[in-house]
């Protein structure tokens, strides 16, 4: 059968599948496996198994429970709870401090865990109500907190980065070290929104005065400041320990996770009961993304089987279009799915597509693993599916109806996709950093 023909099938039965409401790792599963058959009869099996148990040997995924038990027990810990107590002291009296401290908060949270969760459910508990009590615009500080906690998919030790690179082959090392530029330039824009909302409208953030502060003594403060150690201590431990040359990135993620589970001992905020508690939600965390990713990689041993990368790559030559277009039409790609679809799924499902085409277009891999990843960062904030909103709802005092947050998501994910241009149009704000 043509090539074009099998390549078109392909796809439009994984969207049908998806249509129905079939999970994604299993979904693109069934559908690999019958196209694999329907090719190349019995032999399949053993051609896609060899295929599977080849891709399944890349190492990179094997620091993804580590970050995700690293997040689990930041999470049950309280150790990132500490940061908004000190953010508050240096940063309350400024109008939108604390949306601002927010944001650098849930940029230091993501340093420490890779994952979206911890900013935005930590942020919910401490930070919402601080804002909200003093009379905040409602949808700037839902807007803060979702924005804020995805940061936590660009730091390092981003769970993105880790499952690009395992696609593309590009260095863990060099993704996680264009996610320190990426995330600058992202909590810049943020930053720089939140000043201009409150200089143009005094009366949507105002300042803390004294008697919202109250009065904390000397000693309290530094009590307070020296708390923030042991966050520091983590962060240290995980980037430290990469950016020096001491650590792979997975050896890097063994040493955060064990420094987060010590740290947390010693301070006698966790125990052993939460750590296994945490380590049981790591392994279902860790098990959901292998099973995507052992599915994709049947998607992708059929789509090349059957010449599916050919044939992108032989429409786009006809096409005679420019580079540029070709990464534009695969962002805006993953930005549409966004909204439907997993992330990480998301990564499985049109990286196989594109990276053969942009391989053979000779594009900067790096660039593209940072551009990819800020796109994916919308899909945290778009409605209707976007995991952040409901992170956000499942902490939030009830108060605040699921309406309220998706009407705060629009504007924050405009300045997502501001960065995502900035980041597009001028490359060297990205890769200045590796160069």
């Amino acid at each position: 059968m043509d090539p074009a023909l099998l390549t078109v099938l392909l796809f439009l039965s994984i969207i049908i599948v998806l249509f129905f409401s079939v999970p994604i790792a299993f979904g693109v599963g069934i559908v690999s496996l019958a196209f694999g058959y329907f090719v190349w009869g019995p032999a399949s099996i053993f051609i896609l198994g060899s295929q599977v148990y080849s891709g399944m040997q890349n190492t990179s995924l094997v620091s993804l429970p580590f970050f995700m038990f690293m997040a689990s027990i930041l999470v049950r810990s309280g150790i990132a709870d500490d940061l908004y107590s000190a953010m508050y002291l240096i940063i309350g009296k400024v109008r939108g401090g604390l949306a601002i401290g927010t944001i650098f908060v849930c940029a230091g949270i993501g340093c420490m865990s890779g994952v979206s969760a911890v900013g935005v459910i930590t942020s919910t508990k401490i930070a919402l109500p601080a804002m909200l009590s003093r009379n905040y615009d409602e949808k700037i500080a839902l807007g803060v907190i979702m924005a804020g906690g995805a940061l936590g998919q660009l730091f390092p030790p981003s769970i993105l980065a880790i499952v690009f690179s395992g696609l593309s082959g590009v260095s863990v090392g060099k993704m996680f070290a264009v996610g320190l530029s990426t995330g600058a330039v992202m909590v810049f824009f943020l930053v720089a929104y939140i000043v201009v909302r409150c200089w143009l409208d005094k009366n949507l953030c105002p300042a803390a005065d004294d008697s919202m502060m109250g009065h904390i003594e000397p000693k309290e403060r530094v009590r307070i400041y020296l708390r923030t150690v042991p966050s520091v201590l983590v962060v240290f431990a995980v980037l430290g320990s990469l950016f020096a040359g001491i650590a792979t990135p997975t050896e890097a993620a063994a040493i955060g996770a064990a420094a987060s589970m010590i740290i947390a001992l010693i301070l006698g905020t966790i125990d052993l009961k939460r750590i296994f508690e945490a380590a049981v939600e790591a392994a279902k965390q860790t098990t959901m993304v292998l099973w995507i990713a052992l599915n994709s990689l049947l998607l992708v041993s059929v789509y090349s089987g059957i010449g599916g990368d050919e044939v992108v790559r032989a429409l786009i030559d006809s096409l005679g279009v420019s580079p540029g277009v070709v990464i534009g039409v695969m962002l805006a790609t993953i930005f549409v799915l966004g909204f439907f679809v997993d992330p990480i799924g998301i990564l499985f499902l049109v990286m196989p597509v594109f990276l053969p085409v942009l391989t053979a277009l000779d594009v900067n891999m790096v660039w593209i693993g940072a551009l990819v990843i800020l796109v994916l960062e919308t899909a945290y904030l778009t409605p209707p599916f976007g995991y952040n909103i409901f992170f956000l709802k499942s902490v939030a005092p009830p108060s605040i109806s699921l309406r309220t947050i998706y009407a705060a998501a629009p504007a924050f994910v405009l300045i997502q996709l501001v960065t995502v241009a900035a980041c597009f149009t001028m490359p060297g704000i990205v890769l200045w950093i590796i160069n």
